[in-house]
């Protein structure tokens, strides 16, 4: 206090002056400050405001799972992943299970090439019935899933269409394809569409096969009455206009090329998303990066997803009529009001989910099936004879044998029967030495079993009996990459690593 009163005359009115300039700005300007602060409060709240907190009146709620390019998989192949089994149907079963439990409201639909796969055409007569047999599981398991639709792609008529209407008939879905007719009067052989009720909002399905398919391919799978494709972009221009005027949601299955399918959301009108099996410069991609499994194109969606079940594709949609086009709340903003919004994830057929009973019992069944073949029926294996088997080659080479021995070539079968997948003909033929050619019945296996000798150095009959003129040839990447390739292991081959890993011991010369 006294340092207060000792201050000078020019001190006290520099600090009058002052008070007499703040002290009403603090006042009158106060009111504004507040009322400023709390409109941009506000609008933070607004930005900040969670997806989940919008709420629409009148909306409808869809969980659309859908697969596409199976390719007459029942668990994902890939010894690396074996024990995993990743993207089995079990597994898949189990998802739609526990989706149906957490969404009433579910539509689930297959992209088509579902039941068989590209290299299933050259099987041989007496790998046909497995296939058959494995088709049939496939139906089956999806009856038990409840899927509501599968469009029929190219690789569905391998067997041919006599096949597939066996399927169809017992399907509990609809197959259909818009654009694949008969040749003679151009009539369609399967259903271009179907309309789905998903508790009480209409789900317009429109299917179309790829129209590149080559015209031997077409009158192989019905050589009585050939079929031929019209263009699917043609079809769609067609068909979906009328079709949009009776659903809420028009989905579009699709198993043409990327370029296509890009093309007819560009042009059509009215498709609100489109099921993409992301086939570029005529390859069919396995695996899909997380940045290209969906893309915008004009007001329609291109959503994609793994290749052989291994990742199933999910929109949460909450539907608003007339809310076209959806928008995402993959972002953290308020949707634009009117609007219908959809949650875009992939959902990964995974270990922890537990694999269904009711489709284990079916595959169970095929695997026991699968290992029965007709010896009577059998034809001839003119080349068994040219194989030596490395009983043979532990004659004279004994310390490669043992090295062999120590080597995950050497239990290659083994690996198989843990699983179950001895006798699949698409499992097989890369843990055993010379099968289709030295042996095909189950009893006819047993020097041949695992990755032997000849498997990486090739047929060389006549080296026992005369080893200097008949000598191996050094092992090439070709006879590794038949069997390690990344469809199969999931991993990069790099020859020069993994072959230190399985070369024999040098032999020693005199």
């Amino acid at each position: 206090m006294k340092a207060i009163l000792m201050r000078s005359l020019p001190q006290w009115l520099t600090i009058t002056v002052l008070a007499i300039m703040v002290i009403p700005a603090i006042v009158v300007e106060r009111p504004y400050a507040e009322a400023e602060k709390s409109e941009k409060t506000t609008s933070a709240d607004d930005e900040k405001q969670t997806p989940e907190a919008v709420t629409s009146e009148g909306s409808s709620n869809l969980f659309l799972v859908y697969s596409v390019n199976n390719v007459g998989y029942i668990d994902v192949c890939g010894c690396k992943r074996k024990k995993v089994r990743q993207g089995s149907l079990t597994r898949r079963a189990s998802y739609v299970k526990q989706a149906r439990f957490h969404h009433d409201n579910l539509c689930l639909l297959d992209g088509g090439n579902t039941l068989f796969g590209p290299d299933d055409g050259k099987a041989k007569d007496f790998e046909k019935r497995q296939l058959h047999e494995k088709a049939k599981l496939i139906v089956e398991s999806y009856n038990r899933m409840g899927y509501q639709a599968m469009l029929v792609g190219h690789h569905d008529i391998t067997m041919g269409l006599e096949k597939l209407r066996e399927y169809q008939g017992m399907a509990k879905f609809p197959f259909i394809s818009a654009n694949m007719r008969f040749k003679d009067d151009s009539s369609r052989v399967f259903d271009p569409t179907t309309i789905l009720d998903c508790d009480g909002l209409k789900v317009g399905v429109l299917g179309l096969t790829i129209d590149t398919i080559p015209e031997y391919y077409l009158n192989r799978a019905n050589p009585e009455r050939p079929l031929h494709l019209t263009s699917a972009l043609e079809e769609a221009k067609a068909l979906v206009p009328e079709l949009r005027k009776q659903c809420d949601i028009l989905i579009l299955l699709s198993a043409n090329s990327t370029e296509t399918n890009r093309q007819i959301a560009t042009e059509v009108g009215g498709i609100d998303l489109i099921v993409d099996p992301y086939i570029e410069l005529g390859n069919h991609k396995v695996w899909v990066d997380e940045e290209l499994s969906m893309e915008q194109v004009g007001e329609t969606l291109l959503v994609r997803t793994d290749a052989q079940g291994a990742r199933l594709g999910t929109l949460d949609i909450d539907w608003i009529e007339n809310g076209r086009p959806m928008v995402s709340l993959s972002f953290d903003s308020v949707p634009p009001a009117g609007r219908s919004t959809y949650w875009y994830e992939r959902a990964s057929m995974e270990p922890h989910l537990l694999e269904d009973p009711d489709i284990v019992a079916l595959v169970e069944a095929f695997r026991k099936g699968s290992a029965f073949v007709n010896t009577e029926e059998l034809p001839e294996l003119p080349h068994k004879g040219k194989y030596l088997t490395a009983s043979t080659c532990a004659m004279c080479h004994v310390e490669q044998t043992e090295f062999w021995k120590g080597t995950t070539h050497a239990d290659a079968f083994a690996s198989l029967v843990e699983t179950g997948d001895q006798w699949r003909q698409d499992c097989i033929a890369c843990h055993v030495l010379g099968y289709g050619q030295a042996f095909i019945a189950p009893e006819d296996a047993e020097p041949f079993k695992d990755v032997q000798c000849e498997n990486c150095h090739g047929l060389n009959p006549n080296h026992p009996q005369d080893p200097v003129n008949h000598p191996w040839g050094k092992v090439k990447e070709t006879s590794c990459l038949v069997c390690h390739n990344k469809d199969q292991t999931r991993t990069d081959f790099i020859f020069s690593k993994e072959r230190r890993k399985v070369a024999c011991p040098p032999l020693k010369r005199n």
